[in-house]
C-alpha cells in the first residue's frame, strides 16, 4: 500500500515536469531569475567594496593625512626670515623649501636637456 502511494507521488512530480512550456515564457522566466541573481551579486560586490574601502580608510587614511600635513608644513617653512614688510611679501613665493626644491629640479632638467641636445647635435 505504501509503494502505491509513493508511486503516485512520484508520478505526479514527473507529470508536472512533463508539461510543455512556451519558449518565450520559459526564456522570460529564466532571464528574470538570472537578472535578479545578477543584481544581488552586484549589490553584494558593491557592499563588500564599500566595507573594504572603509576599512582601508580607517587603517591608512588618518596616518596618511597626518603625514601629508607634516610634509606640507615642512615644505612651506621659510628659509630666511624677512619680517613682515613688503620685502617679505615680494619674496614669499620663493622663500620656502618647496620652491628651492622646484628650482633645483628645473635646473637639473634644463642641464640634462642641454647635455642631451648637444650630444645629438655633434
Amino acid at each position: 500500500m505504501m509503494t502505491e502511494n509513493q508511486d503516485f507521488l512520484l508520478e505526479s512530480v514527473f507529470a508536472e515536469a512533463r508539461q510543455d512550456l512556451d519558449g518565450e515564457v520559459f526564456s522570460a522566466r529564466v532571464m528574470s531569475r538570472t537578472r535578479k541573481l545578477l543584481y544581488q551579486v552586484a549589490a553584494g560586490a558593491v557592499a563588500m567594496a564599500a566595507v573594504i574601502l572603509a576599512g582601508v580608510w580607517l587603517l591608512f587614511g588618518l596616518p596618511l593625512l597626518e603625514f601629508a600635513v607634516l610634509i606640507s608644513q615642512v615644505l612651506t617653512m621659510t628659509m630666511i626670515d624677512l619680517g613682515e614688510g613688503w620685502l617679505a611679501l615680494v619674496f614669499m613665493p620663493v622663500n620656502n623649501i618647496a620652491s628651492l626644491i622646484v628650482i633645483i629640479a628645473k635646473t637639473i632638467h634644463l642641464v640634462w636637456k642641454r647635455a642631451i641636445n648637444s650630444s645629438f647635435a655633434s
